[in-house]
Order: structure tokens, then C-alpha cells, then sequence
């Protein structure tokens, strides 16, 4: 994977004001539990950055105060290399939603999707970009990246199946769970998880990552019932209480 590089191209388009900056803030979008272990070097694209960048709270404020499409794509910048990718799906949805030609947020949105593991969604965004510009090469790039996860994915849950099924504990349901949300399946997923709970009926991760697929389905009603229980069942879940607000805050909006 090629070194991080900042695309300084214009977008040709300013979008006016998408959403309350305070969404954005508030949003706790924690997706499942796994840590981000994508590449170290990530490439999203953003416009030219200050010799001395200002941190996330100041592009926040930038981007509530003066709400550019340039001044979202540095904040959605900002919050991939800050580890935060669920808050920049969030505003790089709703910049997309008012913006859909904006190929530089359709390529950040691709490396967002995909170090959360959601390799599908990133490789559809990726195309997105690509279908907008089709000598782009950053999103070559990160579709290439986002493929390779995807296949990597395909070829971990074929060796799952290999497991005897006297050994596939709820261990192995969450893991393989994981693996099905992440090519984009997610009544599969739900069924791996629910099949960890028929084991461990107790089990914060199996509820927490239930809530987390329903959350993806647009259910997020139903989404913060199995967080609210993830949370009973494991009060040390902190990812569990996160989600928890995030299905809240989506419930508000409505």
C-alpha cells in the first residue's frame, strides 16, 4: 500500500449546509468489537492541510461554523487517521446525500467502510468514485485494498467451515458472524449470532454485534433493545453503551 497522500484536486463544488454539526458530535458509532487494524497508511482525500493541522475539535468547529464540502472532507480526514472511522461514514453520508458527485467523499467513504471492516460497502463507494472519475487513481488504489479484505474474508470463512461442529462454541459464531457483516451479509451475520447466544444466552458480544447489524438494516429501534442488553449483561462493555447512543441519536432524528 502506497504511502498516505493527500488529493489536493478541487472538488468543483461547494454543498451547502448538510447537517446539525451536533449530529455529527453526539453520534457514538462504535461498529462491533474489533479494533481497526487496516493498513498504517490510509489514503483519503481532503484539500490542502495547514503546515501545522488543526486537530479534530477545531475542524469540528470549522465545519459546524462554516459547513464547505472542503471543510467536511478535511474533518472525515481527520476522523480516519484519528481512528474514528464511524464518525466518518456518518458525515460522508450526509455530505453525499446533498453531494452525490463528489468523488473525493466517495473515496474517503470507501476507506472509511473499510477499516470498519465493511469491505462490501467500501468497494461499492470505491466504484462510486471511479464511475464519477475513472482515471482516479487513490481510488484504485483503495479498491484494490478493500478487494484484497473482501477476498482475505472469503477465504477465512471457508476454513471456518472446516471446524467440526461438536468445536463451534459461541467463539467461533462471533467470529464468524464478524465475517459475514463484513462481506455486507447481515441476516447471515444475525444468524451466526443468534446462534452464539443459543449457546451463551448472556453473551454481550453476540447482543452488542445483533444490535450493531440491525443498526446497518435501518432498524435501529430493534438496534437499541440488543444494545440496551448487551449492556445488562456486561456492564464493562463500553462499545455496548456507545452503540447504545448511536441507536438513540438515529431514533431522535427520525
Amino acid at each position: 500500500m502506497e504511502q498516505l497522500r493527500i488529493d489536493t484536486a478541487p472538488t468543483g463544488k461547494r454543498a451547502s449546509a448538510l447537517i446539525a454539526a451536533a449530529t455529527v458530535m453526539a453520534l457514538a458509532a462504535g461498529y462491533l468489537l474489533l479494533q481497526n487494524s487496516g493498513p498504517s497508511h490510509v489514503m483519503a482525500s481532503a484539500q490542502p492541510a495547514s503546515p501545522a493541522a488543526p486537530n479534530v475539535t477545531a475542524l469540528e468547529a470549522l465545519a459546524q461554523n462554516s459547513p464547505t464540502a472542503a471543510n467536511r472532507l478535511s474533518l472525515s480526514l481527520a476522523y480516519i487517521n484519528g481512528k474514528q472511522p464511524g464518525r466518518a461514514v456518518v458525515l460522508l453520508e450526509a455530505l453525499l446525500q446533498k453531494d452525490p458527485g463528489n468523488m473525493l467523499a466517495w473515496n474517503n467513504l470507501c476507506v472509511a467502510h473499510t477499516l470498519q471492516h465493511e469491505y462490501q460497502n467500501g468497494i461499492d463507494a470505491c466504484n462510486r468514485a471511479l464511475a464519477l472519475q475513472p482515471s482516479y487513481q487513490l481510488a484504485k488504489n483503495n479498491l484494490r485494498w478493500a478487494e484484497g479484505e473482501r477476498d482475505q474474508t472469503l477465504r477465512t470463512l471457508a476454513q471456518q467451515q472446516q471446524t467440526e461442529p461438536a468445536k463451534r462454541n459461541p467463539a467461533f459464531f462471533i467470529a464468524e458472524g464478524m465475517n459475514l457483516f463484513s462481506l455486507g451479509n447481515y441476516d447471515k451475520a444475525l444468524e451466526a449470532w443468534q446462534r452464539a447466544l443459543d449457546l451463551d444466552s448472556k453473551n454481550g458480544v453476540a447482543l452488542n454485534d445483533i444490535g450493531t447489524a440491525y443498526m446497518m438494516k435501518k432498524q435501529p429501534r430493534v438496534a437499541a433493545n440488543y444494545f440496551a442488553k448487551a449492556e445488562a449483561a456486561d456492564p464493562t462493555l463500553q462499545l455496548a453503551k456507545n452503540n447504545l447512543a448511536w441507536a438513540q441519536a438515529e431514533l431522535q432524528a427520525k
